[in-house]
Formats: C-alpha cells, sequence, structure tokens
C-alpha cells in the first residue's frame, strides 16, 4: 500500500500558541522519562503482564461480514485468554492480568488504570481489524507513535472511537479527541523509552504470523490508539486480521484459527522475555486444537395445505411393508408411506418450496440416504417435479 506524509494545516492565533505550548512541556517531559530510564533491557525482570481483549459488553466491535452470530469482541476474548493460558504454561511463576475475562465492557480509560496500576512489565491488547472494502486482509501489531502513513490514523481512530460509547465520556477524556489529527501529534511526543521494547515484541509477533502461521505480514506500525498511548509499559495492539474480508473471518471463527493466533502471539512472547532477562524460555507444545462436533444435517418439515402441490425427498422403497423404527429409516422421524404399483415408496421432509426441498435431499443424503431425490405431490397423487415447479414459481 502506498503511504505518504500527513500534512496538518498550521493553527492561527492564540490557539497555535497554546497547542505549541502544550506540546512544549510534553516534549520536556520526554526528556525526563529518557533521563530516567534504565540504559539496559537486562535490566527488566517481566514478572507481570496485563492482556486487554478488546471491546467487549455493549461495544461489539466490528460485525465483520454479517454472515457469523460472533463479533470482534468474542474473538478477541478467546485469544486473549488462550495467550494467557500458553504463556503460563512456559511461565508458571509470571502473574497475568486481564482487562477482562467475560463479556463486559471496562473502557479504554479502565484498561489503562488496570495495566498501570498493576505496575505490569508489559501490556497486550488484542482485535480484530475492518476495513471498507473486502479485500483487504493480513495482520499487524501497533505501537505507540506518530502516524506514519492515512492507514494507521484511519485504524487509530476507528478503535478509539469506543470513548463514545463510554458515559461522561468528555469528563474522562478530556483533552482526547479521537477525531482531531492534533490529537496524536500531542501523543508522537510522549514516545518512551518503552518504545524499543514494544518495536521488539512487535517484530516477534509478526514473524511468528508470518512464518508460523502463514498470513499474511502487514507490519509493524505505530499509532495512537489510547490503550497503548496512556500505558507506562511497553504496550503493543495487534489486530488479528480482517473480519470484514470473508476468508480471514472464517479462519478467525474457528477454533483452530483462534488457538495458532493465540500460540503465535504466546510464542513471540517467551522469546521476548527470553531475550530481555537473557535467558531461554521454551513454549510447550501446543495441544492439537478441539475437533469440531460434526453438524446433524437438518431436514425441513412444513405443514402444506390440502390441495396444494408439496415437494418431498423419497429416501428408499421396499416391497414389504416396514415397521415404525426400522434400522433401514436410519431412526429418521416424520417419514411417510405411500404405496404404490406394489412398492412401498418413503418420503421425508414435507414442504412447499422446490428450493428447501433440494436442502432436504443434499441433508438426507449426508444422513446416509444416497440415493434420496425430490418428488412432488399434488393431493394423494404424484405429478411431474417440472410441472410441480412450474406451477409453485
Amino acid at each position: 500500500m502506498r503511504t505518504h506524509t500527513e500534512h496538518i494545516a498550521p493553527v492561527s492565533g492564540s490557539d497555535s500558541g497554546g497547542k505549541r505550548t502544550a506540546l512544549a512541556f510534553l516534549a520536556l517531559a520526554l526528556v525526563f522519562l529518557i533521563a530516567a530510564a534504565p540504559s539496559s533491557e537486562s535490566a527488566h525482570a517481566i514478572t507481570k503482564i496485563v492482556i486487554d481483549a478488546g471491546h467487549g459488553g455493549s461495544d461489539p466491535g466490528n460485525l465483520g461480514t454479517g454472515r457469523y452470530k460472533t463479533t470482534e469482541k468474542d474473538i478477541t476474548l478467546n485469544v486473549a485468554l488462550e495467550v494467557g493460558r500458553r504463556i503460563q504454561q512456559a511461565c508458571p511463576d509470571l502473574e497475568i492480568v486481564y482487562t477482562r475475562t467475560g463479556d463486559t465492557f471496562p473502557t479504554l480509560k479502565d484498561r489503562v488504570n488496570i495495566a498501570n496500576d498493576a505496575q505490569a512489565d508489559l501490556f497486550i491488547s488484542v482485535h480484530c481489524d475492518a476495513f471498507t472494502k473486502s479485500s483487504a486482509f493480513g495482520s499487524s501489531t501497533f505501537v505507540m507513535g506518530m502516524h506514519k502513513n492515512e492507514e494507521s490514523l484511519r485504524t487509530a481512530m476507528q478503535e478509539n472511537a469506543s470513548i463514545y460509547l463510554e458515559d461522561n465520556y468528555e469528563e474522562n477524556y478530556a483533552g482526547f479527541n479521537p477525531k482531531d489529527p492534533d490529537t496524536y501529534i500531542a501523543i508522537a511526543l510522549r514516545n518512551n523509552v518503552y518504545i524499543d521494547h514494544s518495536l521488539h515484541l512487535s517484530k516477534y509477533i509478526q514473524d511468528q504470523f508470518r512464518d508460523e502461521i502463514g498470513r499474511k505480514d502487514r507490519g509493524v506500525r505505530q499509532a495512537g490508539y489510547y490503550v497503548i498511548s496512556y500505558t507506562t509499559m511497553p504496550s503493543v495492539l495487534v489486530e488479528l486480521g480482517f473480519l470484514t474480508n470473508p476468508t480471514e473471518e472464517d479462519f478467525l471463527n474457528t477454533q483452530a484459527g483462534q488457538h495458532k493466533m493465540a500460540n503465535g502471539i504466546a510464542e513471540a512472547f517467551v522469546q521476548y522475555k527470553g531475550q530481555i532477562e537473557g535467558v531461554k524460555i521454551t513454549l510447550p507444545p501446543a495441544e492439537p486444537a478441539p475437533e469440531p462436533e460434526p453438524e446433524t444435517p437438518e431436514v425441513v418439515t412444513e405443514t402444506v395445505d390440502d390441495g396444494q402441490i408439496v415437494f418431498m425427498v423419497q429416501i428408499l422403497s421396499s416391497s414389504k411393508a416396514l415397521a415404525a423404527g426400522d434400522p433401514a429409516l436410519q431412526g429418521l422421524e416424520d417419514v411417510k408411506e405411500v404405496k404404490s404399483r406394489g412398492l412401498f415408496k418413503y418420503l421425508a421432509g414435507a414442504t412447499g418450496s422446490f428450493d428447501t426441498a433440494k436442502e432436504n435431499q443434499a441433508a438426507l443424503r449426508q444422513l446416509g440416504f444416497e440415493d434420496a431425490f425430490v418428488v412432488a405431490y399434488k393431493g394423494k397423487k404424484q405429478i411431474g417435479l417440472a410441472e410441480a415447479i412450474r406451477k409453485t414459481k
């Protein structure tokens, strides 16, 4: 994707002077932060981390293509909890704090406060991306900083918009306007000593996504997400993929897909922790994702008025009548018996719709009736299928 430098119009008058003064104070604060920072990575033992599942409760996050009942909040929670579980296997003494463990809605400020109050050594926030075009796909990891291109600004504004779902957001986020690019300039000046650590972890995450899981690598980026801009520790925000892309949405809605993405983040973390502490940490082999239970094909049976054309699926025929519960019927219920020309025909799935009858045929074939086919009746008389279709349309 082509990138370009953002151009932000200068502010005239006293507002411009006020902003320059505010930015100068922020820059000065940055100098003090850097001066007070430890001089080497090895000084940071990682004993506590915070894992944040994006959105939740009244905030579903992005809705994807609309083909699933699940939304971003469900996927991020599953992945966040699995990341914590996998990390705990490799680092049993590590304390893990979650911003949420169920379908709740901690505000953005709550999430930041949880991390800062815990005095955590690392903050990981899990999200799913969205775009107006379904062709967009791939995984990315963000750290705090100035937006390097228009897309980073768009993504940050999109995620920060959760602020408007909160009560008293004007008071809680005074001076922070998710829609104002100037806000993100001020955030850029808050870049502190944790940025290098954040970048290292981000690289490990993207390497895992690309090399081990086979996802498209959209790279490590800088953006002004609130949750990674106001935490006082190394912080990353992971976009697992685009729910607006049908293929990625399908992958992220499977247990196998969620396990793979969670395992990639956990593997990246143990590499990062090992680098910071100068030790080798091994993530235990991942357990295979549980196989989804096969869905039982559904056969739809509808009430059709007398005298109307009804479509059914003939599942078998026999020279002798079959008793209820005969093994040949494979436990199928609502089976109708019709005698014709010395044969007993067995029909299932009555419906007034030929399209529904075709779906019933496919379901019955899955259930083992491989020769099942659609027939049509009017009253007690079988009629030609083509005629029945023409008349019902």
